[in-house]
């Protein structure tokens, strides 16, 4: 009979021990960040982080804490989405106790970003910045339409000239983009090269989420 409670004994602290490790981790990922902002890309919606988003509450991250920015790249230029994320930042931040804002930006949304970081004031209310397959120094893929973002996105734009090659942090880029032409186009500040995946690949690769997380550290 002793040596039965002494075994449920060690049954008992080990799986007491593995769960303090499990909630220790959860808060670990609750405490390495405030909340987080994605941003789309051009054509894209709130729907592009259906994979990752998911992924960072599996990871433990509150789902409280994770927000989606939506803007309309056909009509808007980058200018004025910037101002609408500027906004949109300043709402997150007031119901988060004026906590800095980590962002992670896809494509297009990288540059308003960008904008915002720079030019609105954005630098002073954010913690991290990751970009994946942000065409920071313009893209030809850009030439095959028209709207105000897309003149924005392309080799030496005025949007683009006016950042100055300002306002990066991590960036994330894949040789095999296939938007980004040059793909080595997405490098800005601290960059790494992920797996060859393409363009919207970046926003479901399970590689690319874990480089994600090591970036937002």
């Amino acid at each position: 009979m002793h040596q039965l409670a002494q075994t449920t004994k060690k049954l008992f602290w080990s799986f007491a021990a593995a769960a303090v490790l499990s909630l220790s981790g959860m808060a670990a990922a609750n405490a390495q960040t405030g909340p987080i902002v994605f941003i789309h890309g051009y054509a894209g919606g709130n729907f592009n982080w259906n994979t990752m988003v998911p992924r960072f509450t599996a990871s433990g991250y509150p789902s409280s804490k994770l927000y989606r920015f939506s803007y309309n790249s056909f009509v808007y230029s980058n200018k004025s989405s910037a101002s609408q994320l500027s906004s949109y930042v300043n709402t997150v931040r007031s119901n988060n106790g004026n906590a800095l804002v980590d962002i992670v930006a896809h494509s297009n949304g990288g540059l308003v970003s960008r904008w915002f970081r720079v030019k609105l004031g954005g630098a002073a209310k954010m913690r991290r910045f990751v970009t994946l397959g942000t065409p920071h120094k313009g893209t030809s893929w850009a030439y095959g339409c028209v709207s105000p973002a897309c003149f924005d996105m392309r080799y030496g734009s005025s949007f683009i000239n006016e950042l100055a090659g300002q306002g990066c942090d991590r960036s994330l880029w894949s040789a095999t983009d296939g938007i980004v032409i040059p793909a080595a186009n997405a490098q800005c500040g601290w960059s790494t090269q992920t797996a060859n995946v393409s363009h919207l690949g970046l926003l479901s690769d399970a590689s690319v989420y874990n480089l994600v997380r090591q970036r937002l550290q």
